[in-house]
């Protein structure tokens, strides 16, 4: 079995050799979320001045796992060719083409302030606010780009008036969206109903129908055990949804409807849960909950945070100029 670094440096000689002429390929190692590093392959075609990422730490454990290196350097060829941007597709990187996609990026504070210190950001608890820009083709967002602080001096732009920009944007493109915990695991077992439809035998198929039963009827005799409702807060894409949390007049109209405060338990940088405090009062029995689940079930880079905010506590958190935005906008 290969080391780790020699690995990388194979794929990158090979994936080239199979691309074949006029195509380079580069190894970098990136700073993700959460101080979380990977070794990253970069394959650019001509003068690109935008190109996909392909992590190969993934393929590697593929690797450990008996694929052999000739279909691993064929699927990461495949998963460049199905993410790069056609030529005549290179997105500007002009401030002016660039504004109407940029977006705020929420993350844990202490986990990412290497990277925080050449971003703007805002403090928010043991959260930080950054911004990002996507990078879309299109029919489709195939990344994103963390706007640093250097850009932003490039462009002129305040950490104000990036706010404006993706306060607009996201009430344009990444609307929030909020279900009932029930309707979202629901949609997670229908969508794998689905899947399996094709292939499935019909004593499979008896076996899947029964199952998904039980799980429904698991369902409701959790809903009326827990005797208290969850919602699940994210945005239209479901990706990056935790951001949804700075839709304040969103979630002041949430906090009318329910006639209650609310705990906010950050689930992932994708998603947070809400419970009203009244139907649970006990901070104490939330956290140890949150943090269990984040040790167990999220991975390192889509962690958010252990701490449980109460709604009000976490608007009054907000530096007072940057929460008046966030009002102004509903």
């Amino acid at each position: 079995m290969k080391e780790f670094q020699d690995f990388c440096r194979e794929i990158a000689e090979q994936a080239k050799e199979l691309l074949g002429e006029g195509y380079e390929t580069v190894l970098k190692s990136v700073q993700k979320n959460n101080n979380v590093t990977m070794e990253g392959l970069l394959i650019r075609y001509r003068d690109a001045n935008v190109v996909p990422t392909i992590y190969l730490d993934p393929f590697y454990e593929q690797y450990l796992e008996g694929r052999t290196m000739e279909h691993v350097v064929e699927d990461v060829v495949e998963m460049y060719k199905n993410n790069r941007l056609p030529w005549k597709q290179e997105p500007s990187m002009r401030y002016a083409d660039i504004k109407d996609r940029i977006q705020f990026k929420l993350m844990n504070l202490p986990l990412n302030r290497d990277m925080l210190s050449n971003m703007p950001h805002v403090e928010i608890g043991d959260l930080a606010v950054g911004f990002q820009w996507t990078v879309d083709t299109d029919d489709r967002r195939v990344g994103t780009v963390r706007i640093t602080d250097d850009q932003a001096a490039t462009w002129g732009v305040t950490t104000e008036e990036l706010t404006e920009l993706a306060l607009r944007n996201s009430a344009r493109d990444l609307p929030p969206v909020l279900r009932s915990i029930e309707d979202v695991l629901l949609d997670i077992l229908n969508a794998s109903e689905t899947a399996g439809e094709d292939t499935a035998s019909a004593a499979e198929r008896k076996s899947s129908e029964e199952a998904r039963e039980r799980f429904r009827e698991g369902l409701e005799r959790d809903a009326k055990r827990r005797d208290f409702p969850m919602y699940v807060l994210s945005n239209s894409d479901a990706n990056g949804g935790a951001a949804a949390l700075l839709e304040l007049p969103f979630l002041n109209e949430f906090r009318d409807s329910i006639g209650d405060d609310f705990w906010i338990l950050p689930s992932s940088i994708h998603e947070v849960i809400l419970v009203p405090v009244s139907k649970i009062p006990d901070r104490e029995r939330l956290t140890d909950m949150v943090r269990e689940i984040n040790r167990t079930q999220v991975p390192k880079q889509e962690f958010l945070s252990d701490m449980v905010y109460r709604f009000s506590e976490f608007e009054s958190l907000m530096p007072a100029e940057f929460r008046d935005k966030l009002m102004a906008a509903g």
